[in-house]
């Protein structure tokens, strides 16, 4: 019976007869690049988290090029989306101003917010 080595090291897997098989191709990384360059020139909104993802698995797996390239290109198609660059500023506008200031007056005409209780 052979056994199956069990690893997340996928550089150095052995095969049933015992010799060490060659480097397979960067696969994630090159999707890393495909989808960073899909993330400029296409819809944004849906290649930039799947470039950086790819990116960031191709990094930590050892494919360093392909990931330094991909995060890269997922940055340049962050500065090119206008719907990501449109949340990100709504997110800071939203951080920037104090909400429970802004709504308080509108709160206090409803007791603070805190339902009224019952009185028996």
């Amino acid at each position: 019976m052979v056994q199956i080595p069990f690893s997340l090291d996928f550089n150095n897997v052995a095969d049933p007869s015992g010799q060490p098989t060659p480097k397979g191709d960067p696969i994630i990384g090159k999707f890393a690049v495909g989808f960073g360059l899909l993330s400029i020139f296409t819809i944004g909104v849906v290649f930039v988290p799947l470039a950086l993802v790819c990116s960031l698995i191709a990094l930590f797996s050892g494919q360093a090029t392909w990931g330094f390239a991909g995060l890269i290109l997922t940055v340049v198609g962050l500065l090119t989306s206008p719907h990501l660059l449109l949340l990100i500023g709504l997110g800071a506008f939203l951080m920037a101003i104090d909400w429970n200031n802004l709504f308080q007056p509108f709160l206090q005409q409803f007791d603070g917010g805190v339902p009224p209780t019952k009185e028996v």
